[in-house]
């Protein structure tokens, strides 16, 4: 039988980002099958040791990050040997990721102008906190800022409490997710004329892209969102609800449909002619009357006993997991979102798993995260056709 083959085969990335927002990007393409190479300073990256370290002495942000991807170091960042060995690495790759500054770009010589002249037909993927032109090109940014400035930080929390930020890094992660598409797309169009292109998106666009909704109803009717904690603006009932065991459950009932469902399921089935509650609008305007209804329904109930009730009645709702609880949902199992890893000597780890489903070329988790360095040999004697004693050298001289 064939084997099938992965999606990105032969596509070669050179990966040089740091922290979530590319090595995210470039995780997306390694489990399709393109190749990855990350590059590090000899003895590795800050990023991976950042954090609270496994038992191998790494961060989990990268280990989460780094399957599927080879390693090298490199060191090119002074104009000398490991600058030239990377314009090699760039003549020989299809893509270059990065999310360094527009600065430190200008400063390495790194910019997409100098890279196409060495290879045409790259795609050069670049992820910044702010872009690479306008007024805050130059300034630093991460995810946290860019909650903030796109409005969004400012919508999240409770009222009598000060925004707060999102402990899940969205903006990293979808900055990273955009970075990936735009790859994809760069290299669709090279398919058919064979020429490269920059690819462009921030942390701060990404921001106010995920937060449009908002921005949008202001700018055309001058009404503001503000901090509402667990509601949802404009829907109702939509809120955290306590259980009698002291869990919590969401509950959602966006549409008129699923509230007159939960209506007839609890017995009120005075409120579906309301007028004043025809619309999701409507009910929001209500929220304060007919939250009392769901409050009292999931009060009386385990989350267990509401959860199995509400989903028998169609209604949409799911119980709050700690970070205890997730990796054993009957779910999270069957889609593998989260999976088991051997790594080397230190036993088995529990990383995401591949998150975008393709039914004839599926990605696929075919190796572990890389230590530093662990591809060296392979990739300057295979892929440069270094001999054995110039890669020495370059290992004594402090340059891989």
């Amino acid at each position: 039988m064939e084997t099938m083959k992965s999606v990105l085969e032969k596509i070669r990335v050179l990966d040089l980002s740091r922290h979530i927002s590319g090595p995210f990007g470039g995780l997306l393409l390694a489990d399709f099958g393109a190749e990855v190479i990350r590059i590090e300073r000899p003895g590795g990256e800050d990023d991976r040791y950042m954090g609270l370290q496994g038992p191998s002495g790494e961060g989990f942000m990268f280990l989460n990050q780094a399957r599927n991807k080879k390693a090298i170091t490199l060191d090119f960042m002074k104009k000398g040997k490991g600058f030239a060995i990377l314009l090699e690495l760039v003549k020989k790759s299809d893509v270059l990721l990065h999310n360094f500054s527009p600065g430190a770009v200008r400063k390495l010589g790194i910019g997409y102008e100098e890279l196409k002249n060495i290879n045409p037909a790259l795609v050069y993927a670049e992820i910044t906190g702010f872009g690479s032109r306008g007024p805050y090109a130059d300034r630093l940014g991460f995810d946290q800022i860019a909650q903030a400035m796109s409005g969004a930080m400012n919508l999240t929390g409770f009222p009598e409490m000060p925004p707060q930020r999102a402990e899940v890094r969205y903006c990293d992660f979808s900055a990273g997710t955009f970075a990936a598409l735009g790859i994809l797309m760069a290299l669709y169009h090279r398919k058919s004329t064979g020429a490269g292109q920059k690819v462009e998106t921030n942390l701060f666009a990404t921001g106010v892209a995920m937060n449009a909704l908002a921005i949008s109803e202001y700018e055309k009717t001058g009404r503001k969102r503000s901090r509402m904690g667990n509601r949802s603006w404009y829907t109702g009932p939509s809120d955290l609800y306590l259980a009698k065991d002291g869990r919590w459950v969401y509950i959602s009932m966006v549409t008129k449909g699923l509230f007159q469902r939960f209506c007839t399921h609890i017995g009120r089935d005075d409120l579906i002619g309301r007028q004043d509650l025809q619309s999701d609008y409507d009910r929001f305007i209500h929220r304060d009357e007919i939250d009392c209804l769901v409050k009292e329904f999931v009060s009386r109930r385990t989350a267990d006993d509401a959860i199995a009730e509400l989903h028998a009645a169609r209604l949409p709702c799911g119980v709050v997991n700690d970070v205890d609880e997730v990796a054993e949902d009957p779910q999270v199992l069957h889609d593998r979102s989260l999976m088991d890893i051997t790594y080397d000597k230190w036993g088995t780890l529990k990383l995401c798993g591949v998150p975008i489903g393709l039914s004839e070329t599926p990605g696929e988790i075919k190796r572990p995260p890389p230590r530093v360095g662990e591809h060296n040999r392979e990739i300057y004697c295979g892929l440069l056709e270094m001999r054995e004693d110039e890669l020495a050298a370059l290992e004594a001289e402090g340059v891989i």
